[in-house]
């Protein structure tokens, strides 16, 4: 019999801080019990021979690749990529043959981190066979690396440590980063897919670009570091401001404040989870209404949810599509049950997961 050789990685949601981790601020994301898993076997052959049930696709890649042989974007390119990063990080490491098998619980392009939990998974799924013992600290750099300077997408660090830690996090996106491991409230999680899906290259594109020249404009401005501005500061400067950069600016600010204190309330033993719900959905009205990344069934989703009792609702990802992520605490079931029948969406109610594993049988 085979020796066979599993990993898993959960997809995440950003409960607090979206569009601030390449501002190299502060986000809180949580992982959640919707997974990508990959079991692999070693093979006679000279290659690595995948296939993804979900896709419906089988691909082979030359374990002996040098540099990416496909288009960005593609499941090969990904894999590709995440062996790559292996290889700059361990340059004598040995690829082994395989058959792998991929098979996921997380929706492509739906906000929720498929991208980052395939790598992350398939990076510690070689790791784990290659016995390089790698921490979790690693395995999110390596896959920050094979997306964001391989494959050229973007990111920032946010996805990576939230699929390989697990949980709640408070990750400083400074360099290097500073990860916090926050308290677990008692809440319930719906995720709700607006199946719009969106494509986070366009949206770090154009919105990532118009952000951080907006921000390094007041930054230069007022002589401060962007962690130490504030909306008082802001409401002081708005007449050496446009409307649009003051529009820009209300909002990434008040988005950086409102995580800091999520972060103070996460780290009580009894957080007040309505607040945290409250802060939920402020964001989700700076997103819309100052960052501009939201879409009409991402707040209608966000409305339905409150007038049925939620705590609070935002988007989650890039925005211009994919979910949202709503905060519970009674009638968790009903509100997922009704919103379902309401919106005619894909309606789940999740937990909070724990991140990447391994394990040989």
């Amino acid at each position: 019999m085979k020796l066979m050789f599993y990993s898993s990685s959960p997809a995440r949601v950003c409960l607090y801080g979206e569009h601030q981790d390449y501002l190299q601020l502060n986000v809180i994301p949580s992982a959640i019990n919707l997974r990508l898993s990959i079991s692999s076997e070693l093979s006679n052959s000279d290659s690595i021979h995948i296939t993804s049930k979900d896709l419906h696709q089988e691909t082979t890649i030359s374990k002996s690749i040098s540099s990416l042989t496909t288009k960005s974007g593609s499941l090969e390119a990904y894999l590709e990529a995440g062996l790559l990063a292996l290889k700059r990080f361990q340059p004598d490491i040995e690829i082994p043959s395989l058959n792998a098998f991929i098979e996921s619980q997380i929706p492509i392009a739906s906000g929720l981190s498929s991208s980052a939990a395939l790598l992350v998974s398939w990076i510690q799924n070689i790791g784990g066979i290659t016995n390089l013992n790698l921490k979790k600290d690693q395995i999110a750099e390596l896959a920050y690396d094979a997306e964001h300077n391989i494959l050229g997408i973007p990111c920032g660090r946010m996805d990576q440590y939230a699929c390989s830690y697990g949980k709640i996090i408070r990750l400083s996106c400074t360099e290097p980063p500073k990860l916090v491991q926050l308290k677990q409230p008692d809440i319930d999680l719906i995720v709700v897919d607006s199946q719009t899906p969106k494509l986070t290259s366009n949206v770090h594109g154009d919105k990532v670009d118009t952000i951080k020249r907006v921000v390094n404009r007041f930054a230069s401005l007022t002589q401060l570091e962007l962690c130490d501005l504030s909306s008082d500061l802001l409401e002081n400067k708005k007449s050496k401001l446009t409307q649009s950069e003051f529009k820009i600016l209300k909002a990434v600010i008040s988005i950086k404040e409102n995580t800091e204190q999520a972060e103070i309330e996460l780290k009580k033993s009894s957080p007040d989870i309505e607040l945290l719900g409250e802060l939920l959905t402020s964001q989700h009205t700076a997103l819309k209404d100052g960052v501009g990344v939201s879409l009409p069934v991402l707040d209608k989703i966000v409305e339905q949810s409150l007038s049925l009792g939620a705590l609070g609702g935002k988007l989650t990802g890039a925005g211009l599509g994919g979910s949202v992520v709503i905060m519970t605490k009674d009638n968790t079931q009903k509100i997922a049950k009704v919103l379902k029948q309401n919106l005619n969406l894909p309606v789940k109610v999740v937990e909070i997961d724990e991140g990447v594993n391994f394990k040989s049988i």
